[in-house]
């Protein structure tokens, strides 16, 4: 089961690096606005990363892979 305050911390993240990539894009630095949506990206990842590394393992685990 997915943990809610999870779902909320990337909701929340979403949320505020879609508001400053505009507002960069809006005053002329669609560089930053790029790098900002970059590095929001990379920390959903890394939030994610243990989630990910627990499916893999129960999918190894129910078929029995190596």
């Amino acid at each position: 089961m997915v943990q809610i305050d999870l779902l909320f911390k990337l909701a929340g993240l979403g949320v505020v690096v879609a508001v400053l990539s505009q507002v960069l894009t809006r005053a002329g630095r669609e560089e930053l606005g790029t790098l900002v949506t970059v590095v929001g990206l990379v920390i959903g990842l890394f939030l994610v990363a243990d989630l990910i590394a627990d499916l893999f393992s129960s999918l190894q685990s129910m078929f029995s892979l190596y």
